[in-house]
């Protein structure tokens, strides 16, 4: 059991995360129970993280959206002179605190009037947000909806890039054995005067730097893991078993119908519902004029990322399938070093070798699958709000 979604209060669990770093559990959900049906909160609870599931994870126990979700109960029944009231309240609050000091001797005298002196300018900020406020209820509903949904595809991205580091790493610990047999075979040419101590040391630099790349992507890949078990309500420390990736099947691109996509991509947005929404609310006329040209160039822009993402997406897809033509390839090729080996028209050195290549080609094979799928992630989730509009 991975997490504990029954816990009375946020606070508690908290407080436990706090003094207990080696924990698993994440803060837990507030949904009520009945939110799911047992067969759901099981899945969400046990040690597995699906793909599938992140969307759900992260809005379950994903600290930031809990603190989101809680915030934004504060401003339910509220309207845009609520918010505005808060704005100038925290200001006059501020400013009934500020204490500047009248003995220019005093030691402390010149920290006490800065200190003083930035908090009048930060009160001065207030006033003027709760002047130029156009902030309500819904348009700031709508920024922790765009903060939720950024996180599920960051995790989803991360996941997959997990995934491609551990690919990497598996390649990079074939090809140590092959550096290693290298500077083996160096050695004992060096011993019969076939290879110089150059050659050797060359050898034994190369299996060296490679430990070091090793050692470097180590700890990228575990970072990788860490972002995605916080994420999605692990302590980062945990362990749990990733399930597979979905595989993203290369026709579905030939469906896509661009100037659709990009005209939903600019009804969905959140940045752009979010300037509309200000829009509607602002009374200041100056304010009204930035907006409207604030959100004529989301537009432009929601527009021109979705057409960058389209081709990024087609470019992503011609990749890989380049990278599985070379794949087949050098199956062959091995095929033919195989064959050579067993006749003795070929060295272990070579044949280990064309191993090597095969793996190579099946790792760049299987990462620019992954590529795919990070593409198509990418491309969604533009359509369905994310797209860049600033």
């Amino acid at each position: 059991m991975k997490k504990e979604s029954r816990y009375a209060a946020f606070t508690l669990a908290c407080l436990l995360a706090a003094s207990a770093p080696l924990q698993a559990w994440a803060a837990p959900t507030d949904s009520p129970e009945f939110a799911r049906s047992a067969e759901e909160w099981a899945r969400l609870e046990d040690n597995k993280l699906e793909y599938e599931e992140i969307a759900d994870l992260i809005h379950e126990y994903n600290v930031t959206v809990l603190n989101n979700r809680t915030s934004y109960r504060d401003y339910l029944g509220k309207d845009k002179s609520d918010i505005t009231n808060r704005y100038r309240d925290a200001a006059d609050e501020l400013r009934n605190g500020i204490e500047y000091p009248d003995d220019p001797t005093d030691p402390s005298y010149a920290t006490m009037m800065m200190a003083a002196q930035m908090n009048e300018t930060q009160a001065q900020a207030l006033e003027k947000q709760a002047d130029n406020n156009v902030d309500d209820p819904q348009s700031i509903h709508l920024q922790y909806e765009m903060v939720e949904a950024n996180l599920v595809l960051s995790t989803k991205l991360n996941l997959i890039s997990y995934q491609q580091r551990l690919l990497t790493d598996a390649l990079n610990l074939e090809n140590k054995k092959i550096l290693e047999s290298q500077y083996q075979s160096a050695q004992v040419k060096a011993g019969v005067g076939a290879a110089t101590q150059m050659d050797v040391l060359n050898a034994r630099q190369a299996v060296e730097q490679l430990e070091s790349t090793i050692i470097s992507d180590a700890k990228e890949t575990q970072t990788l893991k860490q972002k995605v078990c916080l994420a999605a309500g692990w302590s980062y420390d945990a362990n749990p078993e990733f399930g597979a990736l979905p595989v993203c099947d290369p026709a579905l691109i030939d469906g896509i119908q661009l100037e659709t996509d990009i005209a939903a991509a600019a009804e969905n947005n959140y940045t752009l519902r979010i300037n509309q929404r200000k829009y509607e609310n602002s009374t200041d006329t100056a304010t009204k004029e930035t907006l409207e040209k604030t959100i004529q160039e989301n537009r432009q822009k929601i527009a021109s990322d979705m057409r960058l993402k389209y081709q990024t997406l087609l470019e992503a897809r011609a990749s890989y399938e380049l990278a599985v033509a070379e794949q087949t390839v050098e199956n062959q090729t091995l095929a033919a070093t195989t064959l050579k080996y067993q006749t003795g028209a070929a060295s272990r050195m070579e044949y280990e070798q064309g191993v090597y290549s095969l793996a190579a080609k099946n790792t760049a094979a299987e990462n620019a699958k992954l590529s795919l799928l990070s593409a198509w992630e990418n491309y969604q989730a533009a359509v369905a709000g994310l797209a860049s509009a600033s």
